[in-house]
């Protein structure tokens, strides 16, 4: 296959290593591969690839040039061991210099376009890698590549220690073929994306950097972690590390607070942060960052697994309640009690106020659900609305180290009290450009509605965001917030059901705006 070829140390013609696949891309120059063949510290000069490389034609097509400062891999995948602790992925982009005649790879050969998010389960997926021989010490480049079709699937595995390292397990894609030694490491996972083209779908890596034996290669997931990289790649800058775990973890969070934590970080643009509650009692908190960037560029660990959050925590919210433009968090725990924890950053607390202490048969044990926005009572984000089991909505305005004036939006016993109970989720953010915020809410049947200027007196604007639907039932966390361009609170991020977690931006009364998938699950 034209666009599939190995690559040489261009002063060692005998020395071939690894297999690498042309893609389409918009500079016509990018070659898909395996991150564990480019993670090391050896010189990486007068590297060339050789598409369709052939002991009897070494180089039917030419050599292209490939810097050392043109390979791109995740950050984290680059760290020391890091083809151990990030087995998910092990994939690479590089960028070719034009031929000797000035003709670019993509025009000489031809590409293959990635196929994304795809799933496991391909029947018919074509194989191709370039082998080493056996005897390593004494190679030759005598070998014609590797060609298999075999079904490609999904496997699962957990961790495994060898040698005192421990490979970090997960889910990959496996392929069945003989022979597949080291040197085919990178090479392509070719599905069938019908009228009789073929996309890559991954590239021979991963759990144990590719396979445990010749017969069996694995490849990391293609998500929009392979995206990313080979944005940058297009782009010719480094990517970031993406920060924010997988759609496995996602399924495990507890509920996220949307606030200004790390404010003496590289916060841009007054971008907000995610803090986030695990169902294992682990805090964390995800510093806001660029679209470049997939919005977070680092994870903070306020605490690590605690049962008595665990246990205890119900919910967390968070505001600017002691008024030092920091955010605060509020907690609300399985005895009723309600706890401000003043100026919270990555460091962690510093200190603790009780704004309800628990009672028997206390009423806060029946708030069903909880957020915090500018809601009429000052110019802060500081106003706690709570939806209560019996459909009473009530807004404190101007919550700081007591809880602030109440004010009954939602009167229980009553018609709009019985709706009320159906909404499942709510959350806050400046989406039709006042002074006041509005109010989102998910109702039970997958409807979801923005109240404008939500302040608890009168008839609030309502808009239709999503008609009753399916989809949105599983919509598990839906919380606003400022995590675009702009600086308004417009954006709105939602954690589903499967763990996907999905970033609304720019959004206004007609909807929540574009949808940017963070996290995506796999298939």
């Amino acid at each position: 296959m034209r666009q599939v070829g190995t690559f040489f140390f261009e002063t060692d013609a005998d020395y071939r290593f690894c297999t690498g696949t042309v893609v389409a891309s918009p500079g016509k120059d990018i070659v898909a591969t395996a991150a564990h063949c480019f993670d090391g510290t050896e010189p990486k000069s007068n590297l060339v690839f050789v598409p369709q490389h052939r002991p009897q034609d070494p180089a039917p097509h030419g050599k292209f040039v490939v810097r050392a400062e043109q390979i791109f891999m995740d950050a984290k995948y680059a760290e020391p061991d890091g083809d151990h602790k990030y087995t998910d992925l092990d994939f690479a982009f590089l960028k070719a210099e034009p031929r000797s005649d000035g003709k670019r790879l993509e025009d000489v050969v031809g590409s293959i376009p990635l196929a994304l998010n795809a799933g496991f389960d391909h029947p018919g997926t074509r194989v191709i890698g370039y082998p080493r021989l056996p005897d390593m010490d004494g190679y030759k480049p005598k070998q014609d590549p590797l060609d298999c079709i075999t079904t490609m699937k999904k496997f699962t595995t957990g961790d495994k220690t060898d040698k005192g390292k421990v490979w970090k397990g997960g889910s990959f894609a496996q392929v069945d073929c003989d022979g597949y030694v080291s040197g085919t490491s990178g090479g392509p996972f070719l599905i069938d994306t019908g009228g009789g083209k073929r996309g890559l779908a991954g590239v021979t890596g991963g759990f144990e950097t590719g396979g445990h034996s010749p017969n069996t290669s694995y490849s990391s997931y293609f998500d929009n972690n392979v995206k990313r990289v080979f944005d940058a790649a297009v782009a010719g800058t480094q990517p970031p590390s993406n920060v924010l775990p997988d759609a496995e973890m996602w399924k495990h969070a507890e509920d996220i607070a949307n606030g200004y934590f790390t404010l003496a970080g590289a916060v841009e643009d007054d971008r907000m942060d995610m803090f986030v509650l695990w169902t294992d009692g682990e805090l964390t908190i995800y510093r806001g960052a660029s679209q470049r960037e997939n919005f977070f560029d680092k994870e903070f660990k306020v605490q690590g697994p605690n049962k008595f959050w665990a246990d205890h925590a119900m919910q967390v919210v968070a505001g600017d309640f002691t008024g030092d433009s920091g955010s605060d968090l509020i907690v609300r725990w399985t005895d009723g009690e309600v706890t401000l924890y003043p100026s919270v950053d990555e460091k962690g607390f510093h200190g603790e106020v009780q704004l309800h202490k628990p009672e028997p048969d206390d009423t806060w044990k029946h708030a069903a659900a909880m957020t915090v926005g500018r809601l009429g009572g000052n110019d802060k984000v500081d106003d706690l609305v709570v939806r209560w089991t019996d459909g009473e909505v009530t807004i404190y305005q101007n919550t700081g180290t007591t809880l602030g004036r109440q004010i009954i939006a939602v009167t229980p016993k009553t018609p709009r009290a019985e709706t009320w109970k159906h909404a499942v989720e709510i959350g806050s953010g400046d989406y039709t450009g006042n002074d006041g915020w509005d109010l989102i809410v998910r109702w039970s049947d997958g409807e979801v509605t923005n109240y404008a200027d939500f302040d608890g007196g009168g008839t609030w604007r309502e808009n239709k965001w999503y008609a009753p639907n399916e989809l949105l039932t599983h919509a598990v966390l839906v919380t606003g917030g400022d995590f675009s361009d702009n600086p308004y609170a417009d954006d709105t991020i939602i954690r589903w059901t499967d763990g996907e977690l999905s970033l609304y931006t720019d959004g206004d009364e007609k909807g929540p705006g574009k949808d940017n998938p963070l996290v995506t699950p796999k298939k």
